[in-house]
C-alpha cells in the first residue's frame, strides 16, 4: 500500500482528484503526505478581501485519525490507491455541517505563535509532551481525545534531533492549548521520540503560505510576553541562547 500511495504519479492523481472535488471559491493552498502510511493532508483556504483568510484542513486516508476531536475533515477512504469516486466524497465532506465548523482563522495572537514556530524552528528547537505510559505504548495503535488526553501532559522545549541534548520543562497551559489546537488542525505533526517524548513539529510548508496570505503586521515577542508573562519568554530565549551556543 504505502509503495504504491507514495509515488509522484499517484500524487498528482490524488492532487488532481481533491482539487475536482472543492467548492467554487475554495483554494487548495498546500499538501502534505505520510511516509509511513496513505494519509494525505490538504491545506484549504477561502479567502475574501473584506477579512483574514478563512482555513481548514481535510485529511484522506484509509484508517480514521488515531486522535478524536481533532479540527479536520476527514475522508476515510478504504479504496485507495483507487481514488474512482474520491472527488464526490471530498465534495459530500466538504459541504457537511462539520467541514464549516472545522474552518478556523488566526487570531493576532496565534499568528504570533507561528512565528514563534518558525523562529525555533530555525534554532532546531521543538516542543514536546511528555505522554502517559498508555498513550506511549499504543504508538498509533489506539485512539485518543485530543481535548483530555493531550491539554495537561508536561509541556518541554528542546533539541530537535536528540532531546537528550537539551530539554527544557516549560509550564504555560495556555500556550500548550495553542500548541494542542494547532496539532489538531494538522499545522504541528507529530514525531515520537524517546522518554515517552512526542516532538510537535511545524508543518512549513503549511505555516509559510498561512503567514504569507495575512497581511496583519506580527511582533510575536511582545504580543507572547504580554498573554503568556515574561517568565515564559525568558525561559524561551534562554533555551534557544543554549541551543545556539550548545551549552547543556
Amino acid at each position: 500500500m504505502a509503495a504504491q500511495t507514495s509515488t509522484p504519479a499517484f500524487h498528482r492523481a490524488l492532487k488532481a482528484a481533491v482539487q475536482a472535488g472543492l467548492p467554487q471559491g475554495v483554494q487548495l493552498a498546500a499538501a502534505n503526505y505520510a511516509r509511513s502510511s496513505a494519509s494525505s493532508y490538504w491545506l484549504l483556504r477561502w479567502s475574501s478581501a473584506a477579512m483574514p483568510p478563512i482555513w481548514l484542513t481535510l485529511r484522506i486516508a484509509t484508517h480514521p485519525h488515531w486522535l478524536t476531536h481533532v479540527q479536520q475533515v476527514e475522508v476515510v477512504w478504504p479504496a485507495l490507491p483507487d481514488l474512482t469516486g474520491l472527488s464526490a466524497a471530498v465534495r459530500q465532506a466538504l459541504a457537511s455541517p462539520a467541514a464549516a465548523a472545522a474552518r478556523y482563522q488566526f487570531t493576532p495572537l496565534e499568528l504570533a505563535v507561528l512565528r514563534q514556530l518558525l523562529v525555533l524552528a530555525d534554532h532546531k528547537l521543538v516542543w514536546l509532551v511528555q505522554m502517559t505510559p498508555a498513550i506511549a505504548a499504543s504508538h498509533k495503535g489506539r485512539s485518543f481525545d485530543l481535548q483530555n488526553d493531550f491539554r495537561r501532559l508536561p509541556l518541554f522545549l528542546g533539541d530537535r534531533n536528540n532531546v537528550n541534548n537539551l530539554l527544557v520543562p516549560v509550564s504555560a497551559p495556555a500556550f500548550q492549548d495553542k500548541l494542542i489546537d494547532f496539532f489538531g488542525a494538522n499545522l504541528l505533526f507529530s514525531q515520537f521520540s524517546s522518554h515517552y517524548m512526542l516532538k510537535l513539529l511545524p508543518t512549513i510548508q503549511w505555516l509559510k503560505p498561512m503567514l504569507a496570505a495575512d497581511a496583519r503586521i506580527v511582533h510575536w515577542p511582545p504580543q507572547l510576553a504580554a498573554a503568556y508573562g515574561k517568565d515564559f519568554m525568558t525561559t524561551v530565549a534562554q533555551t534557544i541562547h543554549r541551543a545556539d551556543h550548545n551549552t547543556p
